[in-house]
This record gives C-alpha cells, structure tokens and sequence, in this order.
C-alpha cells in the first residue's frame, strides 16, 4: 500500500462559485467552526460541489493537501463583507496547496444531505462515487 493512502482526508461543501475562486486563487477555504466536525487532523480537503457548479454538480472534482489550520473571524477572512450576520463568528481557516482534479469524479447517485464526510486519500483516489468513500 503506498504511503499516502491512509492520509486522512476531509470532504466539505461548496457551494458558492465565488468560494470557490477563492479555494482556487488564493489556496484557503473557511469553515464555520461552530459547525466544524470534531477532529480536523487532516492530511487533504476535497470538495463536494453543489447544483450551482453545472456540469461538475453533485460530485466531488478537486482535492488539495492541507498545509495548515488558523482560526479567525469572517469579517478579517472577508473583510469586504463588515455587516454579514456572522462578521464576528470564528471560522478555521484552512490553508491549502493547489487544488488537484481527481482522476475521475466521485459522484452522488442519490439526493443525499452531505455536510462534511471523513475518508482516506486511497478511498478517495479509487472513488466513483460517493458510496465507495465511506
């Protein structure tokens, strides 16, 4: 078994073009910490995209290596944003390398309410769906 396939890996949602550019260009995603899962020791971040990614929906495409975790408040993440409802709430704001296209995207075949899903890089890399993951 390479070394790499037990890496932990988180699987989050996106949901927001405008998000993820910033995943894209400036290498963070930002994480509610009041709705974070538990253990956030983890090795990569994958993204689950939603309806509004088009061709790319309800599937997860990208996965980054995680280069660090931080903890700060929205309106300093996204400081053209001073009066959202959440200016003043903590986020983890979790560094990351450049995003890599899976080898083949890991679809939902079924609706599903997905949050944030724990698996490992080797689950992930043979994944073609999202059942294969868990």
């Amino acid at each position: 078994m390479p070394p790499d396939e037990d890496k932990k890996v988180l699987v989050a949602i996106m949901n927001s073009p405008r998000d993820f550019a910033i995943v894209r260009d400036e290498h963070w995603y930002r994480l509610p910490v009041k709705r974070a899962p538990k253990d956030l020791e983890v090795d990569y971040l994958a993204l689950y995209q939603t309806r509004v990614f088009g061709e790319e929906k309800w599937a997860i495409n990208y996965y980054a290596e995680v280069r660090g975790i931080s903890i700060a408040r929205r309106r300093d993440l996204l400081p053209g944003e001073p009066t959202h409802p959440r200016a003043d709430d903590d986020y983890y704001r979790i560094a990351i390398g450049e995003l890599q296209r899976l080898p083949r995207p890991v679809v939902s075949r079924r609706w599903r309410r997905i949050t944030f899903v724990a698996t490992t890089l080797g689950k992930l890399l043979r994944a073609s769906e999202m059942a294969d993951i868990r």
